[in-house]
């Protein structure tokens, strides 16, 4: 085939190629948008990403090239009848625009861009009526199939930037502002001394089950844009599932998933409606549009159907738009109508129902990223030469951040342990008062060092009053030193495994997500220990490349060994002789009592998890979602159900502290702060 017939094909293919191309984006992201929800490779959501912007780019290319060969009167097919088909591709494209339901928003940022969308929609309508109104004269049989194709594809164009909008920051806090306010508890005095009076009377009520009595979650959206609920509210969520560890890791993430369907797709909440009258409830006038939306779609095929019985088009073209049509049809169904039967028709259609809330509500993974220092300085010393050759190439932290990282592990260990000890903090009377409660969620390691009797040792003390990015780091290389030095009695290997667990994910957040570890925070303190280790010599760099089959594990322990045995003979300061000092001061007790050992290096680390979890925005837990979600986010909405303080409340203690002062409650008491524990 040579240049000119090569051209000459393409004339003739190309808007049929950008239209099949444009559908198949639509099915990818209609099925790759439920997969965000999963732990997937960074690869496949960087494909997803691709889709998303360029399925917005190629229906505009393709309405423009509909529109040129409008303009210039071209009919490089079947003269006449094929582009009067072709024009109905143009309310399509309109559809092709308005995405799909599964991925409304990839990063939340694109809420915000909801004016932008305004105008894309606008100016693209404008084309496709245009190159309609200039072309339906010549085929007047398609006027019926072009006009409900319209209806519906505007509708599509203008319910995705409302939905853009409607989970904006302003929206949520507009929506979140507007909510009933009546509450009989009105000060967080009142909330404290109810709570606790609730926990002293019913301490043995049994708790109930998850499919019992589910929480509504509509009053915690605020929470993703740092507003604190209403008391009552969270009087209600701690009840609930202070009792239960599986029922709050159950709920927690079920909250999480409702959370990202709506800030990241159309999805409504999922809602079991028996009766009619909880049915009618659940629509609201956007829904009775799209159901209408929908049936137009459905009357456009009939009417294309005797059209084509009627009338001889192109084969290739009347199959693409049969095409186009049932795939419409096919996608928008699945989502408009299916969820509304499944809620009315519950015993008719659950099998469609499950398969639907499989595919698409899948409850929040709950896996837990890891990060070691150790195991990065290992990892580098092997492959020294990919290093250079990253380094060359410009990629070399985007590697580590993702080359470095350990397996997940799941979360479930881990979130009992948090829901444990904010329950022991309501159940066994430490939280008494608003000054104790305050106490409470300023706790950073100070709670557990007081419970095992360890304040008098300084260097545990100190270690915490340092910079928090400063004490995760050095309580990493402790717990890291402390696994590898000594080896964890049976009865202490579950306490041991779980601390390192937590030890490598708040290095993971220090390293790789540092703005969510806390404000201020910088991975600069992860890169100054590691040079200060790579530093040190060690010998170990021709071994380590030797022996390959040696487990990273294996090398961290080898490496463990070596420092200890060189940081007791240096001199002068740092972090890792700071580590080490602190380690020294962990195993002293560990001589005493092992299991007293790693049950407090387990203790600091949930209450740090939980001091970094409550100083991060809800809006950066928001965002998270979008990427995979955080198991801190998980930590966060635990903590805030459970009756935490929100993060807006420590900022605006002093206000708080007024109102307080005004009841006459605790006047003269002072907020009580990590610093001076």
């Amino acid at each position: 085939m040579g240049l000119t017939e090569a051209l000459l094909w393409w004339e003739v293919w190309q808007l049929r190629i950008l239209v099949l191309c444009s559908l198949f984006l639509q099915c990818f992201l209609f099925f790759a948008g439920a997969l965000r929800k999963r732990q997937i490779p960074a690869w496949s959501r960087f494909l997803i990403w691709l889709a998303y912007l360029g399925s917005d780019a190629l229906a505009i290319y393709a309405l423009a090239t509909l529109f040129n060969r409008q303009k210039k009167q071209e009919c490089v097919s079947t003269p006449g009848r094929s582009m009067s088909l072709q024009v109905l591709w143009a309310p399509i494209l309109l559809v092709h625009l308005g995405g799909q339901s599964a991925i409304t928003a990839y990063n939340i940022e694109d809420n915000e861009l909801w004016r932008r969308y305004v105008l894309t929609a606008g100016s693209q309508v404008t084309v496709a009526i245009y190159v309609f109104c200039t072309s339906w004269s010549e085929d007047k049989r398609i006027l019926r199939v072009g006009i409900l194709l319209f209806f519906f594809g505007i509708f599509k164009c203008i319910m995705k930037p409302m939905d853009l909008k409607n989970v904006s920051i302003n929206s949520l806090v507009d929506h979140s502002l507007a909510e009933d306010k009546s509450s009989e508890i009105k000060s967080l005095n009142q909330y404290i001394q109810v709570a606790t009076e609730d926990f002293q009377n019913n301490s043995q009520q049994p708790s109930t089950s998850c499919e019992d009595k589910p929480i509504e979650f509509d009053g915690l959206y605020g929470l993703f844009v740092d507003l604190a609920p209403l008391y009552s509210h969270r009087l209600t969520c701690l009840k609930n599932l202070v009792q239960s560890g599986e029922r709050a890791h159950f709920v927690i993430r079920s909250c999480l998933s409702l959370t990202f369907n709506r800030l990241y797709t159309k999805e409504v909440p999922w809602r079991w409606n028996t009766s009619l009258s909880g049915f009618l409830k659940s629509l609201n006038l956007s829904n009775y549009l799209r159901a209408l939306a929908s049936g137009s779609l459905f009357l456009a095929i009939i009417y294309f159907y005797k059209s084509t019985k009627e009338t001889s088009y192109n084969n290739i073209d009347v199959k693409i738009t049969y095409a186009l049509l049932l795939c419409a049809v096919v996608l928008e169904f699945f989502i408009a109508n299916v969820i509304f039967a499944v809620n009315f028709y519950q015993d008719d259609v659950r099998c469609i129902g499950r398969l639907y809330e499989w595919f698409h509500r899948q409850p929040w993974p709950d896996q837990v990223a890891q990060y070691n220092l150790l195991g990065y300085l290992a990892r580098n010393k092997r492959h020294r030469k990919l290093r250079k050759l990253a380094s060359l190439l410009a990629c070399k932290d985007y590697i580590d951040q993702l080359w470095c990282m350990k397996p997940p592990n799941t979360s479930r260990d881990i979130t009992k342990l948090v829901h444990d000890y904010v329950a022991k903090g309501w159940a066994e009377h430490h939280i008494k008062d608003v000054e104790t409660y305050r106490a409470f969620n300023d706790n950073r390691g100070q709670f557990t060092l007081e419970r095992e009797g360890c304040v008098t040792k300084k260097n545990l003390r100190k270690s915490l009053r340092k910079p928090f990015d400063e004490s995760v780091l050095l309580w990493h290389l402790a717990t890291d030193f402390c696994f590898h030095l000594t080896d964890p009695a049976p009865s202490t290997h579950q306490v041991a495994r779980n601390s390192k667990e937590m030890s490598n994910y708040m290095a993971y957040l220090l390293f790789v997500n540092p703005e969510m570890l806390m404000t201020g925070a910088s991975r600069l303190v992860f890169r100054n220990a590691y040079f200060e280790l790579k530093n040190m010599p060690l010998d170990e760099g021709e071994r380590m490349r030797r022996d390959t089959k040696k487990t990273t594990l294996e090398d961290e322990k080898d490496l463990a060994m070596k420092i200890a045995l060189k940081v007791q003979s240096m001199e002068g300061g740092g972090l890792v002789q700071d580590a080490w000092v602190l380690t020294e001061d962990l195993m002293d007790l560990g001589k005493e009592d092992e299991e007293k050992m790693w049950r407090v290096i387990q203790g600091v680390w949930v209450e740090m998890l939980c001091f970094s979890a409550s100083r991060c925005r809800g809006y950066l837990h928001a965002k998270s979602l979008g990427k995979g979600g955080e198991y801190l986010s998980y930590v966060w909405l635990l903590l805030l159900c459970m009756g935490m303080e929100t993060l807006a409340e420590k900022m605006q203690r002093t206000e708080l502290q007024e109102e307080l002062d005004e009841g006459g409650s605790i006047v003269g008491k002072k907020s009580h702060s990590a610093d001076n524990v």
